[in-house]
Order: C-alpha cells, then sequence, then structure tokens
C-alpha cells in the first residue's frame, strides 16, 4: 500500500491508504451557461480526440415531447469550449450513452425521462424510443424514432405530467410507461451492444427494477435478457435499500465475461452494487455500497482502476482498486447547489474529467436574473507512484 493525496483546493490536502496511486484536483473550465435550464450534464470522448458535454436545457418534466437538450464540443481535451448546439430530444442524462465509441460514433439510447412509447398495436410489453448518434466530432447528428425494446413483462404507466404546475400535459401523450435506459452502452463478446434499464412492473408496483438490455443489431432493437436487481413480489425492502429501488445505474466490463453494476435506490439513500460472471445473464446479490447517493457514472480507467461519480448532496468522486467491492479516495468535487447529477471520461491515460451543473436558485430559472445556471468541468490527475 502507498500514499494517496487529494488536493481539495485552498491550499488543503487530505491523504489515505490505496494501491499505488496518487491522486489530485486539477482547475475547473466553464463549459456553456444559460440563464435558463441548463443542467443535468454528461461527458464522451471521440476515437478523434474531441470531447462531447450534453446538457438538458428544459424543466425536470415526464414529458419527452417537450424535450430540449444540448451540446458543446471541445478540441483540446476539455480546456476550452465551442458555442452551444441545441436539438429536441437526444441529448439528455436520463437515457443509455456508448462508454466508449461504437462505429466511430457516440450513441444515446433514449430521449429523456419516461420517453419510451408503446406501440399500439404490439404485446404491452414492447415499446419503441429515441437512439441518436454523434458522429464526425459532433457535426454530424443521426436519429431515428423506433427503435424497439422489448421487456419481460408490462411496466406500470405514469401520467404525463408538466413539472412547473403538476398539470397534466395536453399533448396526445397522456401517460407513459415507469422504464427508462439510463447509464451506459458497452459491447459485448458476440459483437452485441448491453445496457441498463430500469422500470416498475404492473405485478408489482411497490420499487423498481433493474435490468440488463441487448442488442444485436447496433442499438436498433433491444430485449431484456437479465436482472441485475429487484425484488421479489413478497420481498421485504433490503435494510440498506431506499424507497425507489433499484434503478439509476452504471455498468462496465470488467472482462471478457465479467460485469460490475452500481446503482440507486432512492434520493440520497444508499447506493447498491451487484456483479455478474456470464455476461450479464445472472447477477449477484445485491449489496450496500456504503455510500448514500443518485446518478452514480462509473468507468474502468487505463490503468484498471474503477472511478464513480455521484451525487446529493454536490457531487462526490471516489475510486476502487478491487472491482467495486470497496471505494476509497471519497473527495467532493463541488458542495455548492447542484442537481447532483455528474459523469467522467478519461480524456488521456491517468486524468479524468467531472462535468457537473451549478444552480445558485436550486434549479428552477427566476425571471430577469442576473445570475447563471452553469455546466462545469473539473480536471482530476490520477498517478501511479
Amino acid at each position: 500500500m502507498l500514499t494517496l493525496t487529494l488536493s481539495l483546493g485552498f491550499g488543503l490536502e487530505r491523504t489515505d491508504e490505496v494501491d499505488h496511486f496518487l491522486i489530485r484536483l486539477g482547475k475547473t473550465v466553464k463549459i456553456t451557461a444559460s440563464y435558463n435550464y441548463c443542467w443535468y450534464p454528461t461527458v464522451h470522448r471521440f476515437p478523434t480526440g474531441e470531447i462531447l458535454t450534453t446538457m438538458r436545457m428544459s424543466p425536470d418534466d415526464t414529458n419527452p415531447e417537450g424535450e430540449f437538450s444540448a451540446y458543446c464540443l471541445s478540441k483540446d481535451g476539455g480546456q476550452t469550449w465551442g458555442r452551444r448546439y441545441t436539438m429536441g430530444a437526444g441529448a439528455n442524462i436520463d437515457a443509455a450513452y456508448s462508454q466508449a465509441p461504437l462505429e466511430d460514433g457516440i450513441w444515446v439510447l433514449g430521449s429523456g425521462y419516461l420517453s419510451l412509447e408503446p406501440y399500439p398495436s404490439s404485446p404491452k410489453a414492447d415499446f419503441h424510443t429515441t437512439l441518436t448518434e454523434f458522429s464526425r466530432a459532433g457535426m454530424d447528428v443521426h436519429q431515428v424514432r423506433d427503435a424497439s425494446i422489448h421487456l419481460s413483462e408490462p411496466p406500470q404507466l405514469e401520467p404525463v405530467e408538466i413539472h412547473a404546475t403538476k398539470a397534466t400535459d395536453a399533448s396526445h401523450l397522456a401517460s407513459a410507461p415507469t422504464a427508462v435506459p439510463f447509464g451506459a452502452i458497452i459491447s459485448g463478446p458476440r459483437g452485441e451492444w448491453l445496457s441498463t434499464l430500469y422500470y416498475v412492473t404492473k405485478r408489482d408496483r411497490r420499487y423498481r427494477r433493474l435490468v440488463l438490455i441487448r442488442s444485436f443489431d447496433h442499438g436498433h432493437t433491444w430485449n431484456e435478457d437479465g436482472i441485475i436487481a429487484a425484488l421479489q413480489p413478497d420481498e421485504k425492502p433490503w435494510p440498506w435499500m431506499g424507497s425507489e429501488g433499484p434503478n439509476e445505474a452504471g455498468v462496465v466490463r470488467l472482462s471478457d465475461s465479467r460485469l460490475f453494476c452500481i446503482f440507486r435506490t432512492g434520493n440520497g439513500d444508499y447506493m447498491g452494487g451487484a456483479w455478474s460472471f456470464d455476461d450479464g445473464k445472472t447477477w449477484s446479490l445485491p449489496t450496500s455500497t456504503g455510500f448514500k447517493g443518485v446518478a452514480p457514472h462509473l468507468r474502468l480507467m487505463s490503468n484498471g482502476l474503477l472511478v464513480c461519480t455521484f451525487g446529493r448532496p454536490g457531487v462526490t468522486i471516489m475510486f476502487s482498486s478491487n472491482e467495486g467491492k470497496s471505494w476509497t479516495a471519497i473527495t467532493p468535487i463541488v458542495k455548492d447547489q447542484s442537481t447532483g447529477y455528474s459523469d467522467v471520461i478519461e480524456v488521456e491515460a491517468g486524468e479524468l474529467f467531472v462535468v457537473f451543473d451549478s444552480l445558485p436558485n436550486g434549479g428552477d430559472p427566476v425571471p430577469g436574473a442576473s445570475y447563471e445556471h452553469i455546466v462545469y468541468g473539473t480536471f482530476v490527475e490520477v498517478q501511479e507512484r
């Protein structure tokens, strides 16, 4: 064991014992800002080096027809950022993003919270959603709205609601299935794509369940192919589980057939973890990570470390040298008001870039206000000693 030093800013440092690594927080850069909504960022890297950061520009509605999202690009490793490009659905954190570029593009499954739509003439477990590809370093955005998802059983429906007024949406979309692709899209051993999705079943409406979905046609057709974490209908909640049940997840491939998944169970409640040794078909019993938070985003670094960011309060980063069995270097990135939603990539070997939002008024814009809602990025250096 060697020493790990964490620079916390303002000249303060904390020292931990961890395997052979030194970690320092670097500078923070401003990516984009707005006097209106500008929050819930994600971050991704093209194979040619350019970095894509997405953000939501609309309220936190359960209405996929009202999505307004955007993205910014950096051509110098995140040091500086260009203008913001706006779009409708397709750049929202409530979706699954390819963890590494697939076919030289960054792919997104879903278009916002509760964005799946039923096929009118199909069984009640079949849905379609948006599949978006960012290519040519963000200069080409291609989108289809009929990527299909087949679940093992019908999900519960939820009324479509307007965030600010709590009124039912006035469009033709009266309700939406409580099913959300969220987290990472990773590649499988047979060239397929794997991702995570959570939903509430009609059979058991108490808690959400977290499942693995798999596609063999480059993301156009998905099928539920394994339960990562879920309560049985007559099972009591796990002692450490929050009020929601397993949902927002991050997943990484540890080796050819081994996967690790970390997930949320409530708002400020404990996060759970599970492992698969057969490429996602079956999973270990979920265990508590010992940390409370929402929206964990997970990456496997080139040096073998797992890195995870999560939120509420603020945004925190942590590391694991034993495939998620334990975590160390628990370090706040930001303590200010934020949604707590964040993301992280490795821009170069040993250099991370963490994105997060800053909300001076707690999230809702005030007409005529002079303050901005800002998306930031912070560099984190990880050195082997």
